[in-house]
């Protein structure tokens, strides 16, 4: 089966064109069943594997984070996919993503610096969905230490409340108004490395006009065809990332 390329917009985004956050809704009830289905890119992407294109001209060195409670067997594909391209591929290295930065900031900044240390030079950051929250912070914090940022259907505006996961607000004790307020908050310190947004409208769990970065002065908008679930094991987007590594 012939390995559909993914399909980019490039924006160049503007704060007068951002739309109200409150205006954002969670995606529609069927996409978010459909989200039930996302095994079968993990078992197309097994089955078409040895056939997927190898690309070794590069030798990135890379960070990959989970998404919100992915662990490190949820990144297993794109890791093994980026080292078999000739890339330097890790884990963020903290077990599963159970969405607390705050207690994982200072550990998660000194993986990064680590990595950059070990390598001598800038390294790549990769993340799925909260995972690429998190990648975006880290590049605001450690901007000489990231080479660029790459995320995976992550949201910049709305929080919770433009995913499929606003019921379990009160579960995870979550103050949904504030951490929609800290968001708008963090874009006044604008990613200063280039930004590739990879979202798409077929995403049950996270609104993916959500996901569109008004703020960042180098961000590129990728949109690929791909469940929320399905895109750390699409070889659709898996192909896209790696051919915004060679860049």
């Amino acid at each position: 089966m012939r390995t559909e390329q993914a399909s980019a917009e490039h924006y160049t985004p503007s704060h007068s064109n951002v739309p109200p956050s409150h205006s954002l809704q969670p995606p529609p009830a069927s996409l978010q069943i459909a989200e039930l289905t996302s095994a079968s890119y993990l078992a197309r992407l097994a089955w078409h594997w040895r056939t997927l294109p190898v690309n070794t001209d590069s030798q990135r060195k890379i960070m990959v984070i989970p998404g919100f409670y992915g662990g490190e067997w949820s990144i297993l594909p794109i890791k093994y996919f980026l080292r078999r391209q000739g890339h330097h591929a890790h884990s963020w290295g903290q077990g599963m993503n159970r969405g607390e930065l705050e207690v994982l900031h200072n550990r998660v900044v000194e993986r990064l610096r680590g990595l950059h240390e070990r390598h001598e030079e800038p390294i790549d950051l990769v993340g799925w969905s909260l995972g690429g929250i998190y990648a975006r912070e880290l590049a605001r914090l450690c901007p000489d230490s990231v080479r660029q940022v790459i995320t995976l259907g992550s949201p910049v505006m709305g929080g919770p409340r433009v995913t499929a996961l606003h019921k379990l607000a009160r579960l995870f004790d979550w103050d949904v108004e504030q951490i929609e307020r800290d968001m708008a908050a963090r874009h006044h310190i604008p990613i200063a490395c280039p930004v590739h947004a990879i979202y798409s409208k077929l995403d049950g769990i996270v609104n993916w006009q959500a996901c569109i970065d008004h703020w960042s002065p180098q961000v590129q908008h990728h949109e690929v065809h791909a469940s929320h679930i399905g895109m750390g094991f699409s070889a659709e987007v898996l192909t896209l990332v790696n051919q915004l590594l060679n860049r």
